[in-house]
């Protein structure tokens, strides 16, 4: 979705020093590339945030700019208020035919699928109808009567969606059905950029796209860099670091995007179940994986999910890891980041198994 006023611009922009202060302690750990032959960093707008792409090595200044073309091009296809974007395609032929998309598109569908079927549904890319409903589109919020939810939350269900590999198409079986890709393209985008950079002579590279945090390869030093998890009741500090390398960092909460109506205050994640803003435990859900889609899909879905379900999920697979601050303000780590994350000053963390 791209801005349609200047108030979601100021809006985003002030989530974005949030990000920046967040970053605050990842990029100082860039100090030590400094000494490298060559630096580049590129800055810009897009997917509806404010973006960061650093890289260090002979070809930075070739490999950022490429990376940033990358991004505006899958923006270009993904973006449902485009009104020439792949997605709007499908979106416009909802009911009527399978729309033809590229390789990119139908991977990225693909992709989302997958990772509905996997969380049962915690994860759907159908849910644009509910969250136009609710005014999260526009920033226009509005708190629907329980009909109009119901309406709405009848054309969420993935499984509306048909996949055609032989033709590349995309249907959506139902009319007024429609997909939304915000849940997975800065994590493809991520992803596509870190195979951008890695085809150029790159030593090592920090990639933020809207606080979708990834790094690769080695430091100068040798080090291992070090990212910061936000605290979500306080965007200017973290709950803890992460000192590793050649991972993804995502991060969903409720406070990211929200509303306050007659006292009551509504989160931007839905619950595909429900049509409703999630009722979670949680504050924020933080996946760590080599994967961008996987961890940007998971950070919705687990968020939905709860505490409890949450943590049986990583049980369950364990090809990710995962950190999540429940709304009680407890910080739970899967056993997988003992010796890689650790609680900030002030706070304790529990490692779960």
């Amino acid at each position: 979705m791209l801005f349609s006023n200047q108030k979601q611009i100021c809006a985003h922009a002030r989530q974005y020093l949030s990000v920046c202060l967040l970053c605050g302690i990842l990029l100082s750990s860039l100090s030590g590339c400094g000494a490298k032959k060559n630096t580049a960093t590129v800055n810009f707008f897009s997917m509806n945030t404010y973006m960061t792409i650093t890289a260090y090595g002979k070809e930075a200044d070739l490999a950022v700019e490429a990376a940033k073309l990358r991004v505006y091009e899958l923006e270009n296809l993904f973006s449902r208020t485009l009104d020439t974007s792949e997605v709007s395609l499908i979106n416009q032929n909802a009911g009527i035919k399978p729309a033809s998309v590229s390789a990119d598109t139908y991977k990225v569908i693909s992709l989302a699928l997958e990772a509905s079927r996997e969380t049962d549904g915690a994860f759907d890319i159908t849910i644009a109808p509910v969250m136009d409903l609710w005014g999260f589109t526009t920033d226009t919020y509005y708190v629907p009567s329980s009909d109009e939810r119901l309406a709405a939350a009848e054309l969420v269900d993935y499984q509306y969606v048909e996949l055609d590999e032989s033709s590349q198409t995309v249907f959506l079986t139902k009319e007024n059905m429609e997909i939304d890709l915000g849940g997975i393209a800065k994590g493809y985008a991520s992803d596509e950029v870190q195979r951008v950079l890695s085809s150029y002579d790159v030593d090592a590279a920090m990639i933020s796209l809207g606080g979708n945090v990834a790094v690769f390869g080695e430091k100068e030093d040798a080090s291992l860099w070090k990212t910061g998890i936000a605290d979500p009741f306080d965007l200017s500090s973290c709950v803890g670091i992460l000192t590793d390398t050649d991972i993804s960092v995502i991060t969903s909460g409720g406070y990211e995007r929200n509303f306050t109506q007659d006292g009551k205050t509504y989160i931007h994640i839905m619950n595909p179940d429900t049509g409703e803003p999630a009722e979670s435990d949680l504050a924020s859900v933080s996946i760590i994986s080599a994967d961008g889609s996987q961890g940007d899909t998971l950070s919705t879905a687990l968020f939905v999910m709860g505490s409890e379900k949450a943590m049986q999920f990583w049980r369950s697979h364990q090809d990710f890891s995962v950190v999540l601050v429940t709304s009680d303000g407890e910080i739970l780590a899967s056993k997988d980041l003992v010796g890689t994350f650790a609680a900030s000053e002030g706070n304790e963390v529990t490692f779960f198994s």
